[in-house]
């Protein structure tokens, strides 16, 4: 028997108190077990927890069964706090949508570990959406790097395009201060979150755009349904 280390990413009940758990381990990446839990007794354990489990070395069984989990790390107060429980809910769908059965990736896994960790002691939570974004983005690859003389590098300025032509529905100002925010996440500088200056229409669109440009990044194509959800407990 190997023992494993895994957090996780999803729960998705069959019937009765069977459900199929997807766990993502730092060496064994994404896998789906048969679990069969018990409302009453026995151990229980929710999204993004961490647990040790075992499995045999030589399974060959295409979803096998969780043996022997124990809870590590247990999300306590993302239970009973309802905007880190749809907090959750966002990493998950963002996550089910980017990840595949298999799908390896340690610094991933860590990064996650550590996120909702944070994520449950915190007194103020409005900045994680967006740092689970560029955390995303930085442990899969394909993360901007902002250079630190030069940190409107990729802005969009004035420019001349032909004497008396504006193309249509191109906004210089607008544009820019979009790329401004952009660049403050990606930078890890959440002041922005709290900047009443900053319309909540903006930082909609932040989310919105950091998402797609994931979701391109990554060749993947999908509407995240949770955003509405998000944007009206925050208000957004």
């Amino acid at each position: 028997m190997k023992e494993l280390n895994g957090i996780v990413i999803q729960k998705k009940m069959i019937r009765d108190q069977l459900c199929i758990v997807k766990i993502f381990s730092e060496t064994n990446g994404l896998q789906g077990f048969w679990w069969k839990g018990s409302t009453k007794k026995g151990l229980k354990f929710d999204l993004f927890d961490v647990i040790q489990f075992q499995i045999k070395e030589d399974q060959k069984d295409q979803t096998p069964w969780l043996r022997n989990p124990q809870v590590t790390q247990h999300l306590f107060h993302a239970r009973i706090d309802p905007v880190k429980s749809a907090t959750l809910l966002f990493f998950q769908e963002v996550l089910h949508h980017l990840m595949e059965e298999h799908y390896q990736n340690p610094p991933l896994y860590h990064f996650l570990v550590q996120l909702t960790l944070d994520l449950d002691t915190a007194d103020q939570v409005q900045s994680y959406h967006f740092a689970f974004a560029v955390g995303l983005m930085r442990a899969l690859g394909c993360c901007p790097i902002v250079p630190k003389d030069n940190p409107d590098w990729f802005s969009m300025k004035e420019g001349q395009f032909g004497k008396g032509y504006v193309p249509p529905g191109l906004n210089i100002t607008t544009a820019n201060n979009q790329l401004k925010l952009f660049v403050d996440i990606l930078q890890h500088n959440w002041n922005f979150v709290d900047d009443k200056h900053i319309s909540s229409a903006q930082k909609r669109s932040l989310l919105r755009d950091s998402i797609e440009y994931l979701f391109i990044q990554m060749e993947k194509k999908s509407a995240i349904q949770s955003l509405e959800i998000f944007y009206e407990l925050f208000h957004l």
